[in-house]
Formats: C-alpha cells, sequence, structure tokens
C-alpha cells in the first residue's frame, strides 16, 4: 500500500468512526491528509468506495482477531467462543457507525449492497464454524437454525448496548449467550429436531451474498424443490413411496414453470407432499414462497 493510500485509509478511518458516512467528506479527508481532493480520486473513485474499502479494512481486523482467537492453543473450546462473542460485541462497539449507517444508508440497496451482504454472509460464516467448534458435529443438521438464534441474541444486545446505551457488561452478557446456546443445542440434540432452515437451502444463501446479490424468490424456490427431491431420498419409507413423492414434485416444478399456475392444483400437490413429516417444514417455506410471489 503506497503511503498516500494508506494516510487515506488512516484518515477516513478517524472521520468515519467519529461522524459516521453522510457527515464525513471527502474534502475533510483530503485535507486531513494535505492533499487536493482530485490527488484523493486517484486511489478511490468516490466516497461510497472509500466508505467501502475503509468498511472492508475493518472486517478484515475483526476476522484476523478470531483467527487468533482460536489459534491459541491453551483455550478450551468454550473459553474460545466466549471470547469470539465478546469480539463480536466490541468490533460492533467500536465502529458503531456500521450499525447507524445501516440503517441510514438503506443498506439492502444500492452501490452498498454487496459490501453489507458480504458482512453479513461473514458473520454467518464466521458463527457456523465457531458453533461447529463448539458443538460437535452432532448439531451439523440444525447448525443454521443455531447460527440465526446466536445472531438474533447477540444483535438485540448490541442494539441496547448502542442505541439504548445500557450499561451491560459485555463478558457477563457473552457468558449469558454461550450458555443459553449450548442449552438450546442440547434440547434440539436430544429431541431430534426437524431443523427449519435447511442446509442447501443456506448454502445457496450464502453463495449469494458472499458474492455481493441478493437471492431471489425463484431461486429460493427452486433450492426449496431441490431439497425437497434430495430429502425423499434420505426418508424411511418404501421405493413406490419415494416415486409418489417424486413424482409429486415434479409435477409441481413444472406447474409452477407455467406463466398462469394453477392454485388449486399447487395446494392439492404441496398437501401430498407435506403428509411426510420429514417434508413438512420444507413445504410450509415453500408454500409462503410461491403464493407470496403470485400475490406480489
Amino acid at each position: 500500500m503506497s503511503i498516500i493510500r494508506q494516510n487515506i485509509m488512516e484518515s477516513a478511518t478517524r472521520h468515519f468512526s467519529k461522524n459516521g458516512y453522510a457527515a464525513t467528506s471527502i474534502q475533510e479527508i483530503a485535507d486531513d491528509c494535505g492533499i487536493a481532493k482530485g490527488s484523493l480520486y486517484k486511489f478511490f473513485q468516490s466516497k461510497e468506495d472509500l466508505f467501502i474499502a475503509f468498511h472492508d479494512s475493518q472486517q478484515k481486523a475483526f476476522y484476523t482477531e478470531i483467527e487468533s482467537i482460536r489459534a491459541d492453543a491453551t483455550l478450551s473450546l468454550r473459553e474460545a467462543f466466549v471470547l469470539e462473542t465478546e469480539c463480536h460485541f466490541e468490533f460492533f462497539l467500536n465502529n458503531k457507525f456500521i450499525m447507524h449507517d445501516i440503517k441510514e444508508l438503506n443498506a439492502s440497496k444500492g452501490h452498498f449492497a454487496p459490501s453489507f451482504l458480504r458482512l453479513r454472509a461473514n458473520l454467518l460464516k464466521s458463527t457456523k464454524e465457531g458453533l461447529i467448534r463448539l458443538l460437535g458435529e452432532e448439531v451439523d443438521p440444525n447448525i443454521w437454525d443455531l447460527v440465526i438464534m446466536y445472531n438474533g441474541i447477540v444483535r438485540e444486545f448490541i442494539f441496547l448496548l448502542i442505541f439504548e446505551n445500557k450499561p451491560l457488561n459485555v463478558r457477563e452478557i457473552a457468558f449469558y449467550i454461550v450458555d443459553r446456546i449450548e442449552e438450546m443445542a442440547a434440547c434440539i440434540v436430544q429431541k431430534k429436531t426437524q431443523p427449519i432452515l435447511q442446509n442447501a437451502i443456506m448454502n445457496n444463501y450464502m453463495q449469494c451474498e458472499m458474492t455481493g446479490e441478493s437471492i431471489t424468490i425463484a431461486e429460493y424456490r427452486t433450492s426449496l424443490l431441490e431439497n425437497l427431491l434430495s430429502t425423499v431420498k434420505e426418508l424411511s419409507i418404501t421405493n413406490f413411496r419415494k416415486a409418489e413423492l417424486s413424482d409429486a414434485i415434479a409435477l409441481l416444478q413444472e406447474e409452477l414453470a407455467n406463466e398462469y399456475p394453477k392454485s388449486v392444483l399447487i395446494h392439492a400437490l404441496l398437501g401430498f407432499i407435506g403428509k411426510e413429516h420429514e417434508l413438512e417444514n420444507i413445504v410450509r417455506q415453500l408454500e409462503r414462497y410461491i403464493f407470496w410471489q403470485q400475490n406480489n
């Protein structure tokens, strides 16, 4: 990295961290670096590009810290995940602008969308890896449900700390969250709970998020149909019943491909497929997205 570019990034860190995106100007950063605004544009074509570069550098520092924690052989797996959870909190507390800017910039759309989608995907991926290390491979069928529950709990506590300024102790929160996740995981494994978020669905979702692209309703629907077919093959039922279900799914795919699919036929096929308990959750998700798409 050139000295000028490094100076720009350091100045951007100070200004964006203190003032956020909207209240920071390219002219302020250029003046802080002692260069003309035109010289800054040789390195970054716009304030948006500079903010994204700064945003990416903060993420890299965060994941470097996570890897350092995981590489520490003196820590037990539980101690490491507690520290990872603390690190998660510290990242957002030290970069409060991210939470504010995600809200203000309507991060799901426009120029910033790919960067914020990658941020979400990387956080989910890191959480998944950490939970598998902590809980073991036996939670793999339900891992995405646990990932979402963990991140949901963390997000709400972060909201209380940042937006409500609640005087909470981060270390105590981290221990509390890890305790609850271990309890939930043990209960899920003991009861052999059917997952809400199937691996096949989430892997497709993550692939889109990593490339900075939102998954479309049509892509998600296709992923659910593929997941139905793969699950049918694993069911402990007769080959005749498997053939019936596979035929029903094929008919459903054909009907959905029509310009004007028949709702009555779709309902009947979903009802037939959903009679298998193991397919019920997937059918409910598929039904929701099919009829959402038809009504929009």
